[in-house]
């Protein structure tokens, strides 16, 4: 899915939040949102992922306006994902058994995804029993599973810890086969160079630079982006 934004802006009470004059997310890509905190990072992604509204602009999805086919196109991991009060395998099929998936086509895919994380001593447990790492892999897997050709995700790692960030990195990857696509809010410089295609800068609501990730990371034109990745730098060290 090629999606296109042009003109939009987002307002909150009157107060501009997000104003973007265009962007371009093309098939086959991660991107990665970043950005400071309150940059619009979050809120630019829940409004290309048909959450929320822009408040005006144009979004075309394949050359169409958002509608419900577009939306079974698409799949949403956000901050701080709701899980049903249920069994884990419960929780990570729910979308497929939506979609009229037949059960023999839920079972294999249920068997090549939670390979990711080695997960089959909980499958069976409740989510509420579950700590926060643990319901991040099951949320990201509820969405994996499903095989959108955009998917959405915000800040999915967060409470992960390295080695299953890594898993977790692992299977983001994977989720642009098929010419499917990977729009990516992250905070994590690191992140964002093992598994981006390209990268996007925002502040204060506004696109600062975009490109490939390794013109964005690497060769800044931005001064203001430029002294962030010189101070995370020196942060690394």
């Amino acid at each position: 899915m090629n999606i296109r934004v042009k003109g939009c802006s987002k307002e909150y009470r009157g107060k501009e939040v997000l104003h973007i004059d265009e962007l371009n997310f093309k098939e086959g890509y991660v991107y990665a949102l970043m950005g400071l905190n309150g940059s619009g990072k979050t809120t630019l992604l829940q409004c290309v992922s048909g959450l929320e509204a822009f408040t005006r602009g144009t979004v075309l999805y394949d050359n169409c306006s958002y509608d419900e086919f577009v939306k079974r196109d698409i799949s949403v991991m956000l901050q701080s994902p709701y899980l049903f009060n249920s069994s884990v395998i419960e929780n990570i099929i729910l979308g497929l058994k939506f979609r009229k998936f037949s059960k023999e086509a839920i079972d294999e895919r249920l068997s090549y995804y939670v390979n990711y994380f080695n997960i089959d001593d909980l499958l069976y447990k409740n989510t509420r029993e579950l700590s926060g790492g643990e319901q991040a892999k099951v949320s990201l897997l509820r969405i994996a599973i499903l095989e959108t050709q955009m998917t959405f995700l915000d800040e999915p790692t967060a409470s992960m810890d390295i080695e299953s960030t890594l898993k977790a990195e692992k299977l983001i990857k994977t989720m642009t086969e098929g010419k499917r696509s990977v729009i990516l809010v992250t905070h994590d410089l690191l992140q964002a160079e093992r598994v981006a295609d390209f990268v996007i800068f925002l502040d204060k609501g506004r696109i600062i630079e975009q490109g490939e990730k390794n013109n964005v990371l690497n060769f800044p034109q931005n001064k203001l982006l430029s002294r962030i990745l010189k101070k995370s730098d020196k942060n690394d060290s």
